[in-house]
């Protein structure tokens, strides 16, 4: 082997490593937002400390504290993702899923600038029409400000810096949790075809999924269980290594 060709490998090597150390210790910004009581904090509990998680009571429901009528931006966490054998570190913020706290995911969106964006819906689009709209409406409130069609007027002087600038996700994750009590042999046979959009709980949010392709952001669409751990990290990879 002559020495460029040694030399080349040599540098090969040392770039993987190089990249492999910074995906150690650099870690990926996600958002996550979703209706209440749809498990985004049973995620964020998952996501440190792996393993089936209690379900969480209805008094510890996540909430904000209001300074001068303005609820506040809580600090993000870290998380170790692991998966075979590789470590993957994402930082994240539990922002409550209650239409007055919309603001905060609009301003987290905003601040932290997320590399990937995860919205969770759940079981209850099957059999709540109601609950189904104010989730459709949820979605519609993020792509409006995703998108820049209709920003939110409440953002934080940074927060509007930022949103000027154009700042768009790399990716854009549809989550459907609770897979444990809807996940159907047709909706084996749906995701196996990549028929994921006429599954009867991802179909109403079709437009706002398509409005979010027409703007040019990809959109992935993805069953899981938080509260099992189902699919969770093959998910969280699969998304962060396509970026």
């Amino acid at each position: 082997m002559s020495s460029t060709l040694l030399a080349g490998h040599v540098i090969l090597a040392a770039g993987h490593m190089i990249k492999k150390v910074y995906r150690t210790l650099k870690p990926h910004r996600i958002g996550i937002y979703c209706p209440t009581m749809t498990g985004k904090t049973t995620l964020d509990q998952y996501l440190t400390v792996p393993g089936d998680i209690e379900p969480i009571p209805l008094e510890f429901r996540t909430s904000h504290r209001q300074t001068n009528g303005k609820y506040e931006l809580p600090t993000a966490h870290r998380h170790q993702i692991k998966w075979k054998k590789e470590r993957h570190p994402v930082s994240s913020v539990d922002i409550g899923g209650q239409s007055q706290f919309w603001s905060l995911w609009a301003e987290d969106i905003f601040i932290r600038k997320p590399h990937v964006i995860f919205f969770m819906i759940d079981d209850r689009i099957l059999n709540y029409p109601q609950h189904t709209r104010e989730s459709v409406a949820s979605l519609k409130y993020l792509v409006d400000n995703i998108t820049g069609h209709d920003r939110t007027k409440t953002l934080s002087k940074k927060a509007r810096k930022n949103a000027r600038k154009g700042y768009r996700p790399d990716l854009v994750c549809f989550l459907i949790n609770k897979m444990d009590l809807w996940w159907t042999p047709q909706s084996q046979y749906l995701w196996d075809h990549g028929l994921q959009r006429e599954h009867p709980i991802v179909y109403p949010f079709r437009g706002e999924l398509r409005r979010l392709r027409k703007a040019g952001i990809q959109a992935e669409v993805e069953a899981i269980s938080a509260q099992h751990g189902l699919n969770i990290e093959k998910v969280m990879v699969k998304m962060i290594e396509s970026l």
